[in-house]
């Protein structure tokens, strides 16, 4: 989830120590008194500025990070003004003030960059994906968050590892890619058992947990009632063998108030849906409690809403359960939590439905959408904003090694569909030209296939976005099971997808399109959403002399739409 990095300054400490001597020699110009006071005096005042969060006193440490980074400015320390912006990130995400935080890891990772400094630029990047999935912009995240995974490869020390693995599981699984995310989250597990000494595994577990919790409210969403919580209560028990029993007659497990609500909203969660609803009811009262010591409103206290809802559903008290739903996406809306306010939506949905209020439930997923698309849209103008902002970072290095490396980090990035999994657009026309170019020199040219999904917009007015997201990444794994390793399907964008045939008889390639048209009409997509059904529309054409990929595609698109006009499909 959103947890305040308990190995984050632990590395902190390392990245202290590593950076002085850089510090010292670029300011080597200045009289030893002048140069010691001012990084003496900026490091205590971060440090103060940890130890303030690491209490929970959150607005304290935002006025002394901002203290620091003015001073850095003014000074021209830019390893400071780093450090400073990294933590004014770290302060505003706990506060709930997501854009404010995005905007500081963004600049954080440049400073970072610039220096030269990987360990920084990790941590900002892990910040930048933790910021960026809260404002619901997962595909940002996922790329932020793989990027701080390759840089952390180049370093010693196993907690960037720990760190990055970690973000990039909390992106996946927001992304509803759980099996991905249980997947980066246990190697962040392996990294902090296998570090000497050990790290903490109580982050990343905390989030096998979250991802579990998660799953279970999507399958109760898309399957009409809970499913197992056996493996939820493995995770809870594993994160609450972590947790150290309270000591000196405190009621309190850690000082972290960001750590215990999210324990505490676990707890009733899981509570609740077991049917056990005054253990349910008393942990919210206790989740009430620690969501308030920010003194601000933050997302906190949209979970004790969301466990509020749950618990008055239970008890068939509808006034109650709606109007604590509306209340959960009023206050997500407001501390610009967008993942939770899409779950509030869902929720309130859950809840129309189980009254019998089939027209209010669908209203709530309209609202749904129109969330999903500003969300949307507001990813759009951003990213090429990111991409020139990571660009001009790696451009400012001045080792030619190091601009080469992350050139094919980033080449590798963004070859791939985030949703799917499979290659997207760029990819196909590169794989798709050269094949082009050596088939017809050697007279086996290529055979291509547009594929398009029928009447998908009906799917995402009726059943929603994320069962459009799941219709599609099920397409994508179907084209991908029927082809060869040197054949590829990729996808264009929206609802299109493309297979490049290596050279491929065309009457083949007719029988593999038939035996994908009828594997996606054949699949049980009842077991996605009660009702749901599937299909495609595909066009073949092979590649001609002279041909390009723009031509070939034509040819493909205009044999496809023959195909939808006719009202048939491949048989």
């Amino acid at each position: 989830m959103v947890l305040s990095d308990l190995l984050f300054f632990d590395a902190y400490d390392f990245y202290y120590t590593a950076r002085r001597d850089i510090f010292l020699k670029q300011n080597s110009n200045m009289k030893p008194d002048a140069r010691d006071l001012p990084e003496a005096r900026l490091d205590t005042l971060l440090k103060s500025a940890h130890a303030a969060l690491d209490e929970g006193d959150v607005q304290s440490g935002r006025e002394l990070s901002h203290k620091v980074l003015k001073a850095a400015e003014a000074s021209g320390s830019k390893r400071y003004e780093a450090r400073a912006l990294l933590c004014l990130a770290h302060c505003d995400r706990m506060l709930s003030r997501y854009r404010r935080a995005h905007r500081a890891s963004q600049r954080a990772a440049q400073g970072f960059q610039v220096l030269g400094d990987t360990s920084g630029e990790v941590m900002a990047l892990t910040t930048h994906a933790f910021v960026s999935i809260n404002l619901g912009r997962n595909e940002e995240a996922v790329e932020a968050a793989l990027l701080s995974v390759r840089l952390s490869e180049f370093l010693e020390k196993d907690e960037h590892s720990v760190l990055s693995y970690n973000a990039l599981g909390v992106a996946y699984f927001w992304s509803h890619n759980f099996d991905k995310a249980d997947q980066a989250l246990a190697t962040a597990i392996e990294f902090a058992e296998r570090a000497k000494p050990p790290l903490s595994v109580f982050q990343p577990k905390i989030n096998q947990w979250w991802t579990q919790l998660i799953r279970v409210f999507h399958d109760r969403y898309y399957e009409g009632a809970l499913p197992s919580l056996a493996l939820l209560r493995v995770h809870r028990e594993s994160v609450m063998r972590l947790v150290p029993p309270p000591q000196g007659g405190s009621t309190a497990a850690s000082a972290n108030v960001t750590t215990e609500a999210v324990l505490l909203f676990g707890a009733s969660l899981e509570a609740c849906w077991h049917g056990q609803l005054d253990q349910a009811s008393d942990d919210a009262d206790a989740l009430s409690g620690w969501a308030q010591r920010y003194g601000t409103l933050t997302w906190l206290s949209a979970l004790e809403a969301w466990v509020r809802t749950e618990i008055a559903w239970a008890r068939h008290d509808w006034p109650v359960a709606t109007l604590q739903a509306a209340k959960m996406i009023e206050i997500a809306v407001t501390v610009e939590h967008e993942q939770l306010a899409c779950l509030g939506h869902l929720l309130a949905s859950q809840l129309f439905t189980a009254q019998g209020m089939d027209g209010r439930a669908l209203d709530e997923l309209r609202r749904l959408r129109l969330r999903e698309q500003l969300i949307r849209s507001d990813c759009m103008e951003t990213r090429e904003n990111v991409i020139d902002w990571q660009l001009s970072l790696r451009l400012g290095q001045q080792s030619i090694e190091r601009l080469e490396l992350t050139a094919r980090q980033l080449e590798k990035l963004s070859l791939e569909d985030t949703l799917t999994g499979i290659p997207n657009r760029r990819n196909f026309e590169r794989y798709a030209a050269e094949l082009l170019r050596t088939g017809l020199e050697r007279g086996q040219p290529p055979c291509m296939a547009l594929v398009d999904v029928d009447k998908f917009k009906q799917i995402n007015d009726n059943f929603s976005h994320h069962v459009g997201d799941e219709v599609l990444k099920r397409i994508a794994h179907i084209l991908k099971s029927h082809l060869r390793e040197e054949d590829m399907a990729a996808r264009l964008g929206g609802d299109e997808f493309v297979i490049v045939f290596k050279h491929t008889d065309i009457q083949v390639v007719r029988q593999v399109c038939r035996r994908i048209t009828l594997a996606v009409r054949e699949f049980d997509w009842s077991g996605i959403s009660a009702g749901l059904q599937c299909s495609i529309s595909m066009g073949m054409a092979r590649a001609q002399a002279g041909d390009t990929v723009v031509s070939l595609s034509q040819r493909s698109d205009s044999a496809m739409y023959d195909e939808k006009k006719a009202g048939k499909a491949l048989a």
